[in-house]
């Protein structure tokens, strides 16, 4: 009886895995849905390009002292979430 269950759980897993998950697209109507978003875009790639030059630039310089490297990465992780999770 616990193989079955298992055997179950494991199947249902496994198709909730292969699923792909759902993306919210942001709409602004028929006439500037292209525009844009297109420009939403390549906004959102200069930050991520901004965000990675300023770790190549903390690392260039970093003398390994350890508070130092453990804000930055705070502040790192922390500007990484919120530009993936934005609100537009």
């Amino acid at each position: 009886m616990t193989r079955m269950i298992c055997s179950l759980i494991a199947a249902g897993a496994a198709a909730l895995s292969v699923a792909s998950p759902v993306q919210a697209q942001p709409f602004y109507g028929p006439e500037a849905h292209g525009r844009v978003e297109y420009r939403m875009e390549r906004a959102g790639a200069r930050e991520w390009r901004e965000l990675q030059r300023a770790r190549r630039r903390f690392y260039a310089r970093w003398n390994g002292n350890p508070w130092a490297r453990t804000r930055f990465e705070r502040w790192y992780a922390y500007r990484c979430e919120e530009l993936r999770h934005r609100g537009w």
